[in-house]
């Protein structure tokens, strides 16, 4: 079961069972959904609000790139 968790603007946080998810459009000057799967604790400081969502998005991106995976590629079909 899917539960949407946190909202803001094209970011959302999801739980599927124990597992966490954000969903969002990494796009500059296109649409380009993308789902990540990120911990608990990730989920949890990004529904602070909106800085603390985006502090956490960069900072998932940056780890994406880091391990080979461009994130500003959908990843949703």
């Amino acid at each position: 079961m899917s539960a949407k968790l946190f909202g803001f603007n094209d970011l959302e946080i999801w739980q599927r069972g124990d597992r966490f998810f954000v969903r969002y459009d990494a796009g500059a000057h296109q649409v380009a959904m993308r789902e990540d799967e990120i911990s608990k604790s990730e989920a949890e400081f990004a529904m602070q609000g909106k800085d603390a969502a985006l502090k956490m998005l960069f900072r998932l991106q940056k780890r994406l790139e880091d391990s080979g995976i461009n994130p500003y590629v959908s990843n949703i079909h």
